[in-house]
């Protein structure tokens, strides 16, 4: 049964969903504008499994305190580094976002890490959207100039975009994953307003990771039919650390949690019972 707690992590107030088990809890962080429900199917499994684990909204996401003014990355990497000390022992596992600041973490040398698994890694792309977020120019000003949508045309947009984005089919998109997201873009100023923090998230990652002082057991984890990060991101952070392992779920995209909890479930425990503890 999953459980339903506010914690404060670092000074931020959080919402926190955890299944009681054994083991080193696995820690599961979100993608960007994504919250702790995303991981409701697996913290199922992983229940079932009789694996400890848990979910939190991160700072500025979902039911959590929102970010202070100023860069994005070091905020969450405080949040993290805040949950796992107060954790002690822990499994990282992310989708997106939530995998770059895993690997992040994992980067900054905590004895207390015990493995990481990075789902669909976002930095290490070099499609042209990801260039163009890194460019000089802002990609996403032209919608300040843009004419106001009517409202119900807007949101019928912006789930089907949204659909779209998260599930390798969008016709299996869940309603209320999608009202959701809807929900934090109401409005074309909103939509601005993500598009800006995604746009500062790209050029503060730019740096890549450092990738040598990943010294855990690291498994990363892709969906083929991801329309947002090509394949090639995951593949690059494989072969930058040592000893890691990559699967490609072919019938996943963008959220593996998502289109099919169970099967990423399962890779996690046979990465754990390899001895990712």
């Amino acid at each position: 049964m999953i459980t339903e707690d506010r914690v404060c992590f670092g000074g931020v107030h959080t919402r926190r969903l955890s299944v009681a088990g054994s083991g080193a809890p696995i820690a599961l962080l979100h993608g960007f504008a994504d919250s702790a429900d995303t991981w409701r199917g697996v913290l199922t499994a992983f229940h079932a499994a009789g694996r400890a684990a848990f979910a939190v909204d991160m700072v500025g996401y979902g039911h959590a305190d929102p970010r202070k003014p100023g860069p994005i990355m070091p905020q969450l990497d405080a949040f993290i580094d805040a949950t796992i000390a107060a954790t002690g022992d822990v499994i990282l596992m992310g989708n997106s976002l939530g995998a770059c600041v895993s690997v992040r973490a994992a980067s900054r040398g905590s004895e207390n890490i015990r493995g990481v698994i990075a789902v669909d890694e976002p930095i290490l792309a070099s499609h042209s959207l990801m260039r163009l977020s890194r460019g000089r120019a802002d990609p996403f000003r032209v919608l300040e100039h843009r004419m106001p949508i009517p409202k119900r045309l807007y949101h019928s947009a912006i789930r089907g975009t949204f659909a779209r984005l998260l599930y390798a089919d969008p016709a299996k998109a869940d309603p209320r994953v999608l009202a959701s997201f809807v929900g934090q873009v109401p409005d074309q100023a909103h939509l601005r307003n993500l598009l800006a923090d995604a746009r500062m998230i790209a050029l503060e990652t730019a740096a890549g990771y450092d990738s040598e002082r990943v010294t855990c057991p690291l498994l990363v984890i892709h969906g083929r039919k991801d329309r947002v990060i090509p394949v090639h991101a995951s593949r690059r952070l494989q072969e930058s650390v040592p000893a890691s392992a990559l699967v490609v779920l072919p019938n996943s995209g963008h959220c593996p949690q998502l289109d099919d909890p169970c099967e990423l479930a399962r890779h996690v425990m046979q990465f754990i019972d390899r001895g990712g503890k």
